[in-house]
């Protein structure tokens, strides 16, 4: 894939790190290639893991129409296919997913204990008072008590 294309879709730094170290993975032996099945290994963890195959055949056909045809691809087809889905809703995806996490009842709306109880059990660290309320503050800035999910997507993607 030439270059041009492959930076179409932009990622953030963070995830397109995270993106070549989980290339770096598989390509053990730097040769710049990773298997077809390592791809979609990459692409399950990158967000892909709730679309059916045939739509992800499809985001990968946008890359190269040949793709599926293929036994190898290299770094610039890998990002454009997770750069793409990003742009195009996987980021928004992934914030919605991650508020599901406080949000078990599906309210759209998260509190301070909610919070609580999720880092709680998802952090190796205690979670004092002081972090729940500075966490509260960064998305709750009129003070309702209540994050909504609109609000919290737009932290988590800042």
């Amino acid at each position: 894939m030439d270059a041009n294309k492959a930076n179409l879709y932009a990622l953030p730094g963070d995830v397109l790190a995270d993106l070549q170290d989980a290339f770096n993975y598989y390509d053990k032996e730097e040769t710049g290639y990773i298997s077809i099945s390592h791809f979609r290994n990459i692409l399950h963890n990158f967000g892909f893991h709730k679309m059916a195959k045939r739509d992800i055949d499809e985001d990968l056909k946008r890359a190269d129409s040949q793709i599926l045809q293929k036994q190898m691809v290299d770094f610039d087809t890998v990002k454009f296919v997770v750069g793409y889905r990003w742009n195009k809703g996987g980021k928004d995806l992934e914030a919605t997913e991650c508020f599901q996490l406080f949000d078990k009842r599906d309210r759209k709306v998260i509190n301070s204990n909610e919070i609580k109880a999720v880092l709680s059990s998802y952090l190796e660290f205690p979670v004092s008072e002081q972090d729940i309320q500075d966490f509260m503050s960064e998305c709750d800035p009129n003070g309702t008590g209540q994050v909504h999910l609109n609000t919290f997507a737009k932290l988590y993607l800042s």
